[in-house]
């Protein structure tokens, strides 16, 4: 599997890129909408940028552990969905099936919006929609290393290598591997945190 690991001063360039690029279109927007809990992130800058007070987050999971999907995207909803009459962007880090997007610009539409868009930090090939704004397109499929998901995706990672009896071991020969010198977390808090993976996970 290949992997595209990002830092932090990476990984907000391309927020603040996709911000400006909806800055750039013109386009106003009432509220944002973002997916979490990938979308977080580059939607609080995007919504920063623009100046849009109205957030609100969608609970969506699609893709599990260690590149599991499930067979439909499940989605909730972490707060009233005031979207009624409103413009609305819906912001999520990466469209990879495209079938989280979708199903989230349905429940958007359902809840009234009056105009819906859709903003990604990367949008992949392989996706069925075609995001109104990215910041890069990636023709290859690659698995995305975001920061904001930094134990996460490296638990998931060893464990789909086949490590679980040494699973510290092979994230950190992972990391070496990806050149990831630069990490958020000490090797003891990191040591710590695939330990409670582990726990809770299994």
């Amino acid at each position: 599997m290949e992997v595209l690991y990002l830092t932090w001063e990476e990984a907000l360039k391309l927020c603040y890129s996709l911000a400006e690029k909806v800055m750039e279109s013109g386009m106003d927007f009432d509220a944002i909408v973002t997916i979490s809990r990938g979308g977080l992130v580059p939607a609080r800058i995007v919504s920063d940028v623009l100046g849009v007070d109205e957030l609100f987050v969608v609970r969506s999971k699609f893709w599990g552990i260690g590149g599991k999907v499930y067979a439909e995207p499940k989605v909730s909803i972490h707060e009233g969905l005031s979207v009624n009459r409103k413009k609305t962007l819906i912001v999520d880090e990466v469209v990879d099936t495209g079938a989280t997007m979708s199903k989230v610009v349905r429940l958007v539409k359902d809840f009234g919006a009056s105009e819906v868009r859709t903003a990604v930090l990367h949008y992949k090939s392989t996706s069925s929609l075609t995001p109104d704004f990215y910041v890069e397109k990636v023709e290859n499929w690659v698995w995305i290393f975001y920061p904001w998901s930094f134990s996460e995706t490296l638990y998931g990672l060893a464990k789909a290598r086949g490590s679980s009896e040494d699973l510290i071991k092979e994230a950190l020969k992972l990391l070496n591997e990806l050149k990831a010198s630069n990490t958020p977390l000490s090797n003891e808090a990191l040591m710590k945190s695939l330990n409670l993976y582990l726990k809770k996970v299994g």
